[in-house]
């Protein structure tokens, strides 16, 4: 498809920011008080495309955007689930919007997209998790909070089916989100990871299914880690101790074509039957598969994954 070609060849140039362009950020300063929710004075939205809102407000005295993408099949007689979907470090909302494409799952499916944009640190877009954002004063997690406050008023949500993925530092995002909050039933993280600060300090509220989709030729955020962020392995073994998993992953390797190989680890028998799960992909850089090969989907492979869960775990 030309669709698809135009993606792969704006993602590439989206790739070759380095990884203070992609990864995660830091912690919200605790002590620091919780701002009201916008009043309905202060939150405007405008058409951006179709089915597609672009709303801003000002919140703890910065200008916040996200985008809201509702599909066609959502009707108010049932509640639908909702996604968060973070970008990476010194991108954008209407980047991820476009390249990550879950628009066409929403339809089919009736879940409701939420694309928030990060704010600036140093003039670059970031979420506050830590590592080199450190310093950030932006309380992403409130704001977050905030986001799912002002949806939930206008739309029929179900609170037991709501999300959050992101790529690089929309990653580190998401984990962090179900480190410091009890809102989210599953997260999935592409080319992200923990920083130090999120994984020390992390104190989830339930068992939470993860997924986490890595390349072994990542550079940017490396599979074993660096000083600023842990290692893969180190995140897959916090969630598999924290949700109650065998130790041992479930393994199965998928040769491909070119010599490369897909594997994916699987942990059994967790508490409230949640899953945690790693694909990872041997070959593969610091970049979302499916806008460019690799004979995986993270988009398809993670809502897949979020179908099966809800807060309360395995949905039945």
């Amino acid at each position: 498809m030309n669709r698809i070609k135009e993606k792969n060849k704006f993602l590439s140039l989206l790739i070759l920011i380095p990884l203070f362009s992609c990864g995660g950020g830091g912690s919200s300063n605790p002590n620091t008080p919780e701002p009201n929710p916008p009043n309905s004075s202060d939150l405007v939205c405008s058409d951006y495309q179709a089915n597609t809102k672009k709303c801003n407000f000002t919140y703890a005295g910065i200008y916040r955007e996200y985008f809201i993408y509702v599909p066609p099949s959502y009707s108010a007689s049932s509640n639908s689930p909702l996604m968060f979907v973070f970008h990476g470090y010194g991108s954008s909302a209407t980047n991820i919007m476009y390249y990550s494409d879950f628009q066409d799952l929403a339809d089919q499916d009736s879940f409701i997209l939420v694309y928030p944009q990060g704010s600036l640190l140093n003039g670059v877009t970031h979420w506050n998790v830590g590592g080199w954002t450190v310093g950030s004063t932006s309380n992403d997690i409130d704001f977050t909070e905030t986001l799912i406050e002002i949806v939930s008023d206008d739309y029929y949500i179900n609170t037991n089916r709501i999300y959050s993925t992101g790529m690089s530092n929309g990653g580190y995002m998401s984990f962090h989100l179900a480190c410091n909050t009890n809102k989210f039933a599953a997260i999935a993280s592409v080319t992200g990871s923990m920083t130090p600060e999120t994984y020390d300090a992390c104190d989830p509220s339930y068992p939470t299914s993860i997924m986490q989709i890595h390349g072994l030729a990542d550079s940017t955020v490396p599979y074993n880690g660096a000083t600023w962020t842990r290692s893969i392995p180190d995140v897959m073994e916090y969630w598999a101790n924290f949700n109650s998993c065998d130790n041992d992953p479930l393994s199965v390797i998928t040769d491909l074509a070119d010599g490369s190989y897909i594997q994916s680890d699987s942990y059994e028998n967790c508490s409230n039957d949640v899953g945690v799960e790693l694909i990872l992909h041997s070959s593969m850089g610091h970049t979302w598969p499916g806008t460019n090969g690799y004979s995986l989907s993270a988009t398809s492979e993670i809502w897949s994954f979020f179908g099966s869960y809800d807060i309360n775990g395995k949905i039945n």
